[in-house]
């Protein structure tokens, strides 16, 4: 089961790493501190629904989240609620059509929310998720690949979307790799309290970042990314609305609401096709 680590430091090693130029293939500054920069001027109601991306294999992992419960054939719940990111099965749950993962102060006072990962570990592929995140500081809603070695960061991990902020105004986007965490990030600006898609394509040479099926950037290009892209784990997905107060997600405030839900409509996994 992935465990996910907290997040000190990420911040100022990804800006270090990363580049700041207006070409989408170019990797940029990942975004934290207390700005929020502004959101795409059009935010979809709903995701396209889902279609197999041309040129890579079968599908090979999917879930619409229907019914009332959580599959437990495709999922892992985590279960450490006094973990360093506290996390509580009971806040992971599924109704509407949609998997709904609940940050929010319990009983005891305690500020938890919830996570679960893929029992379905691939190399190389690609992946679409469909999700959107509730407006409230305190909470950073994730969508990652973890290896299944379970040796960070020496085999890797891919953040397809971190949304961090409070105002949902944008998600960072990350690829991790080697003993010393070597690591990239880029800011892709849209409205994540609406329905978007954020995809990820892996192969052995490059990680390439989609939002609604328009890419974002690429690590692995150029000399400087390539050894950036993992390539020595299989890995999972994992969906994750961590709690957090510190410089890359911002702390619970007054307007934080009681409840903060990350929710997510549909995820599709495709095998990787060489030469794709």
């Amino acid at each position: 089961m992935s465990i996910r680590r907290g997040y000190g430091g990420v911040l100022a090693a990804s800006l270090a790493l990363a580049g700041c130029s207006g070409d989408p293939g170019t990797p940029q500054w990942a975004a934290g501190g207390t700005e929020s920069p502004a959101p795409a001027t059009t935010a979809p109601k709903s995701c396209a629904p889902p279609t197999a991306p041309a040129g890579w294999g079968p599908l090979i992992f999917a879930d619409d989240f229907s019914g009332t419960r959580l599959d437990p054939a495709k999922w892992s719940v985590y279960d450490d609620p006094a973990g360093h990111v506290p996390r509580d099965p009971t806040r992971v749950t599924v109704s509407g059509g949609a998997l709904r993962i609940t940050g929010g102060k319990g009983a005891d006072g305690r500020d938890v929310s919830g996570g679960l990962s893929s029992d379905v570990n691939f190399k190389y592929g690609h992946v679409d998720v469909c999700f959107k995140v509730d407006r409230g500081a305190g909470y950073s809603a994730i969508v990652l690949l973890w290896p299944e070695s379970e040796n960070w960061p020496d085999d890797g991990e891919i953040d397809i979307s971190e949304v961090n902020r409070g105002a949902r105004a944008y998600t960072n986007s990350f690829v991790h790799n080697h003993p010393n965490n070597d690591r990239l990030g880029h800011t892709t600006r849209a409205d994540f309290t609406q329905w978007h898609v954020m995809s990820a394509d892996w192969t052995p040479e490059r990680v390439t970042f989609y939002l609604d099926g328009e890419k974002q950037w690429t690590a692995g290009l150029d000399k400087r990314t390539k050894g950036l892209v993992p390539t020595t784990s299989p890995m999972h997905l994992t969906i994750q609305l961590d709690q957090g107060c510190d410089a890359f997600v911002e702390c619970r405030t007054p307007a934080t609401p009681a409840k903060v839900v990350m929710h997510t409509d549909w995820v599709r996994i495709y095998a990787y096709r060489p030469g794709v």
